[in-house]
Parts: structure tokens; C-alpha cells; sequence
């Protein structure tokens, strides 16, 4: 199957396109970038296959725009008969990935990065190097686990692990390309170990039981997406503490403080600024109220999208 990659550089830039070399003759890159991010890799052009680069104007959300409707233009030219993926760490564009899969094309997908294996440039190596690189690594894994096991050091609910088991699920299937049912099966044990005092021992024997081949690679995925989640967990914390401190200063009246955590919860939930103003309806019929409200929480929702 033919597959169309579409860089998004300005997110991702060269570490995005690292794997570039293992493109085959099925596959089709396009690499959209500003003035704010042209440093592509030059070597990149010199491979024998389609790559493609776009230059686009700088402002906000231009590179998205662009790049959104230029996968419009492909899926009409090329159709559900080839696959699609945006390269780009910006979770937004699911919601694109989401509305063409309802649509009819279900090969469609964002990762973070070209997918294969990286060309080694260099053809020798030495002792030296390979003891630095291990070193190197063995320190970045004692540093991801110290992340997952401060972000996980407490006492799961059942929402929170209902959470934890879709954000799984959702990167294995979207970003790593496992099927489903691998992703269940995996999804199972992080379930079981997520509320462990040692979580990630008894989530490597587990998987190591159930994929003695490849463990060592499935769980080096697993504790990439947990050392995510726990990162993203971290980022809703800052910002529901934002919104209720933001919330005591400017909304005192009792008309206010009596739905308190609905308007904060409308707030907290809305993805784009319509459905912040959206959900306050939903808690009010006034409109001048919600007017009010929406006003006043501008520097909060100032950097979601729409107007």
C-alpha cells in the first residue's frame, strides 16, 4: 500500500524525519515548514524517492492549516486505496485523524515520527563508544522509570485507571501501530500493575511472559506512552490549579460560586474556545451571564483555537 507521510517540521524538525533512509519506493513525503523552521536535513533530497518539501507563510496555525488541506487534496486524489500519516507531536490533529476515520478512511494516522530504524553513519565502532552508549541509555532508563514511579506513586481510581487504560490503548494502536487486540493485552497488565508499589517489575514480567521474542521492545513502547501520560497528568494539574485560583480571585458572587465546578470542569474540558462557551450554556440560560463569564476567562482560553 502506498503511504503518504506529512511532516509537520516546525513540531517535529529532523529528529521527525530521522528514519528517512528506510522509505521504500510506496512511500510519499512532504515536509510543510515557515521561515521560523527551514533547517531540513539537505542529505534528505539526495535519496533516491518522492520527498517533497513545502514552504508555507508564517502565522498562527498557518503550517496546520496548510498541511490539513493539502491531506484533504490527497485523499480526494488518491482515495481510501493508500495510507496517511501527519508526523507531528501536536495531539490536535487526532481530531482531524478522528473526522476522516468517521468518514471512510481508516488508514490514517499521527505519529511522531517517520517509522523504521535509523542508518547508522558510522561503520566502526570501538569499546569505548559502545561503553558511553550504554551508559547513556542505562541512565535515560533509570530516568524514565523515576518519572513513571513518582507519577504513579499514588493509589489509582476507577476513573483514573479508566483513563490510563484509553490513553494506552489509543498509543499503541495510533502512534505504534499494534493491533488492538495486542493493545488490550498489554492494556491488561499496566491495569493490574498500575496501582503496584512496583509497578514496572511485575509490568515487565508480564510482558515478557506473553511476548518472550520482542518483550524487550514492547516494553520500552509501554514505558514511553506512561512516562507520556504521566507528563500530560502533570500539564491538567498545572492547569486545573491555574483555573481554580483563577476562579476564587474573579468569580465571588454566590450566582457563581454555587456552580462552581461545573464552570470550572466547562472550562477544563473545552478543546477549542466554542465549546468552552458551549458548555457554559449548558450551565446557564442566561446569556448575559455566560457572556460575562466568557469574557472574563479569556487569559485563560486565549491559546485554544477559534475565535
Amino acid at each position: 500500500m502506498e503511504t503518504f507521510y506529512l511532516i509537520d517540521f516546525e513540531n517535529v524538525h529532523n529528529d521527525g524525519i530521522a528514519n528517512i533512509e528506510s522509505m521504500t519506493k510506496e512511500d510519499h513525503v512532504h515536509i510543510f515548514s515557515t521561515q521560523n523552521a527551514t533547517n531540513i536535513r539537505q542529505d534528505i533530497f539526495w535519496l533516491n524517492g518522492d520527498i517533497k518539501s513545502h514552504l508555507v507563510p508564517v502565522r498562527k496555525q498557518s503550517l496546520d492549516m496548510h498541511l490539513v488541506s493539502y491531506l484533504g487534496h490527497l485523499l480526494g486524489v488518491y482515495g481510501k486505496e493508500c495510507s496517511y500519516v501527519i508526523i507531528s507531536k501536536d495531539k490536535d490533529y487526532d481530531n482531524i485523524v478522528k473526522f476522516w476515520k468517521e468518514e471512510g478512511y481508516p488508514n490514517i494516522s499521527r505519529k511522531e515520527k517517520l517509522p523504521g530504524k535509523t542508518t547508522p553513519t558510522a561503520k566502526t565502532t570501538n569499546k569505548a563508544t559502545v561503553t558511553t552508549t550504554a551508559t547513556t541509555k542505562g541512565k535515560q532508563a533509570q530516568a524514565i522509570n523515576s518519572v513513571i514511579s513518582t507519577g504513579l506513586s499514588y493509589t489509582l481510581s476507577g476513573s483514573d485507571r479508566c483513563e490510563l487504560n484509553l490513553y494506552v490503548q489509543h498509543a499503541l494502536t495510533d502512534d505504534y501501530d499494534y493491533t488492538i487486540g495486542v493493545a488490550n493485552r498489554i492494556c491488561k497488565y499496566v491495569i493490574a500493575h498500575c496501582n503496584d508499589e512496583r509497578m514496572l517489575s511485575g509490568l515487565h514480567n508480564d510482558i515478557r511472559a506473553e511476548f518472550p521474542s520482542c518483550y524487550e521492545e514492547v516494553y520500552s513502547d509501554v514505558k514511553e506512552i506512561l512516562c507520556e501520560f504521566v507528563g500530560d497528568r502533570k500539564q491538567d494539574s498545572k492547569r486545573e490549579a491555574q483555573v481554580r485560583s483563577f476562579f476564587g480571585r474573579y468569580f465571588k458572587k454566590k450566582i457563581y460560586t454555587e456552580c462552581k465546578e461545573d464552570i470550572i470542569d466547562a472550562i477544563l474540558s473545552g478543546r477549542t474556545k466554542q465549546q468552552v462557551n458551549n458548555n457554559l450554556m449548558r450551565i446557564y440560560s442566561d446569556g448575559s451571564i455566560v457572556s460575562h463569564i466568557y469574557q472574563t476567562i479569556q487569559p485563560l482560553i486565549k491559546d485554544l483555537p477559534g475565535k
